[in-house]
């Protein structure tokens, strides 16, 4: 009960030094779920934004900056004007990688995501666990969490390309002649709120997954409900971790895009060593970002005295369990 109340509260900071806690207090585990799980998606992430480039230097015409780049990226900001195109050969290249990518990160989000909900639920019941047996509850929970994900996703790129392109157009149409400073302020205005939805969106679906691997028969729009409905009086420590992490996320990619691509450093030794040291810390994000949203997960159920039930063991159904609170190894 010591350990319930201690999680019931527990804030912004606290629940970084609490995930920092949990991976350091199992290094060897959470290394093998890094090496198996983590890596391939923080090399797949930072690949994304090379090949995004790549695409846009051999699919538009007359350009020897990749000004559209983003259109691979973030679509809805684009200025992408179809007549640019020069091979649409390049454009099936694209869509195929696309789709590869998509695929390849969906499989990878939902092993990682299901192995580390169920390896903290694990720690914080004090029960023994590994990467074998962490990875042998994935076949009974990935039905779930994959349900879950598609939901999400399918709102998120409602959201990202039907809302997005409309906010797009919008701040276009303000750029223009008359009252200049009312325009950025408005153009601002609705790119913050743009932002704040889709942390919002990130989150709800963050803590649903979680939710999805970790109790009994809720996932899909249940379990965006529940983890949205758990997020209710820790919303603003848990933006704010979130918030964080995104931005912390953002950094690195925005500095493996100008060490790498754009050459800002000119020694190719040294280029190397540092985008290997940013892929590296790309990893740290996304085994921080995983383990911060069970985190939360579990501090939100203390917050509204919610048992923790319906862990899955690897070798049995699920069944309930009352977590038994207990101080964590530093």
């Amino acid at each position: 009960m010591e350990r319930h109340q201690e999680l019931k509260r527990l804030g912004f900071f606290g629940i970084l030094k609490e995930s920092f806690k949990l991976i350091f207090s199992q290094k060897k585990l959470f290394t093998q779920i890094s090496v198996a799980l983590l890596i391939p998606i923080s090399i797949i992430l930072e690949v994304k934004i090379l090949t995004a480039i790549l695409f846009s230097f051999n699919m538009f015409k007359n350009r020897d900056e990749p000004e559209d780049f983003t259109v691979f990226i973030i679509p809805q900001y684009s200025t992408l004007n179809i007549s640019y195109i020069a091979s649409f050969k390049w454009v099936a290249f694209w869509l195929l990688s696309e789709i590869t990518y998509l695929i390849l990160l969906l499989v990878l989000s939902i092993l990682s995501t299901v192995t580390i909900a169920y390896t903290t639920a694990s720690i914080y019941k004090s029960k023994d666990t590994t990467f074998k047996k962490a990875a042998a509850a994935v076949p009974k929970l990935w039905k779930p969490v994959l349900i879950t994900f598609l939901l999400v996703f399918a709102v998120t790129f409602a959201y990202d390309y039907i809302l997005g392109p409309v906010l797009g157009l919008i701040l276009r149409l303000l750029f223009f002649k008359k009252f200049v400073v009312l325009k950025i302020v408005i153009g601002v205005i609705l790119t913050v709120l743009y932002i704040v939805v889709f942390v919002y969106i990130t989150l709800i679906w963050h803590v649903g997954t979680v939710v999805s691997a970790l109790e009994n028969d809720i996932y899909g729009a249940k379990a965006i409900i529940k983890g949205r409905n758990l997020l209710k009086g820790k919303m603003k420590a848990s933006v704010a971790v979130f918030v964080v992490l995104l931005t912390l996320s953002a950094g690195i990619d925005t500095a493996f895009v100008l060490v790498v691509v754009y050459e800002t450093i000119r020694i190719w030794a040294v280029r190397i060593g540092v985008g290997i040291l940013l892929v590296l810390l790309k990893l740290l994000m996304v085994l921080l970002g995983l383990v911060a949203q069970t985190v939360i997960y579990f501090v939100c159920k203390s917050y509204h005295d919610e048992t923790f039930e319906n862990l899955d063991d690897a070798d049995d159904q699920k069944v309930p369990i009352d977590v038994q609170y207990e101080k964590l190894p530093v």
